[in-house]
């Protein structure tokens, strides 16, 4: 099962304890946090409400990624983004599709409303490109898995990046104000140590998918291989011909 790691431009944009509204802390273009060389936080995909003498404080936090993807040139049957869980193990979040980060920018706080779709004042729900369910369950133990959908399966295979962001579910996704603290899924980021804990996709190729090309010339071309016909092939190096 091949395996992508995320690259080192991954991390956690927040838009940190604003004053005002929800509405102007949620759809801020800009964050006033980048956690761009961040390891592991216990608090990612957020949503934080509090009111004092001061006045309601808000918070909202986007956790982003991206893979390299370029190597994926045939049809994916099935992919599982794997997250290692930290601290805080509430969870309530979905994956969706993103803008940034690529291969080699880090994340920046401008990057707070990098949403495929999102438009301030909005609901992602049917405007943003979902690449998940809603999650609902996290551990802080291990890798959590989270599969993909069909819209993430294709764009692995038409792009060479795939940028994702994880959000807060029930709040930040659904464009509703929380009414106290709602923290989600601590995680741990590719610059970690060493990769026993870095975040990854999992995939697998659909049948007839895995030969594509052999030294160079595509599969559907080629009619015989040191001179026995193509249709009397099983594997070619171990791999199933179509």
């Amino acid at each position: 099962m091949p395996t992508i790691y995320a690259a080192d431009t991954d991390g956690l944009v927040e838009n940190r304890y604003q004053s005002g509204t929800w509405a102007a802390c949620r759809d801020d273009s800009d964050g006033s946090h980048a956690h761009a060389s961040i390891s592991r936080i216990s608090r990612t995909a957020w949503a934080y409400h509090t009111s004092g003498r001061g006045g309601d404080l808000w918070s909202v936090g986007r956790a982003f990624f991206a893979f390299d993807t370029s190597g994926v040139t045939a049809t994916v049957a099935s992919a599982t983004l794997k997250i290692y869980g930290f601290s805080a193990s509430d969870s309530d979040i979905i994956v969706v599709k993103a803008t940034k980060p690529d291969l080699s920018t880090d994340i920046a706080t401008a990057d707070f409303d990098a949403i495929t779709g999102f438009s301030a004042g909005n609901s992602m729900a049917g405007n943003v490109t979902d690449y998940s369910s809603e999650v609902t369950t996290w551990s802080t133990s291990g890798y959590n898995d989270i599969t993909l959908n069909a819209q993430a399966l294709s764009d692995m295979v038409s792009g060479d990046v795939l940028a994702i962001c994880i959000v807060n579910y029930d709040h930040d996704y659904l464009n509703s104000a929380p009414s106290e603290d709602s923290v989600a899924a601590g995680m741990y980021f590719q610059e970690y140590s060493s990769t026993s804990r870095d975040p990854y996709i999992d995939y697998t190729l659909a049948t007839g998918a895995e030969v594509a090309t052999v030294s160079g010339v595509a599969e559907a071309s080629i009619s015989t291989v040191s001179g026995v016909a193509n249709a009397s092939i099983a594997k070619i190096l171990g791999v199933d011909m179509p």
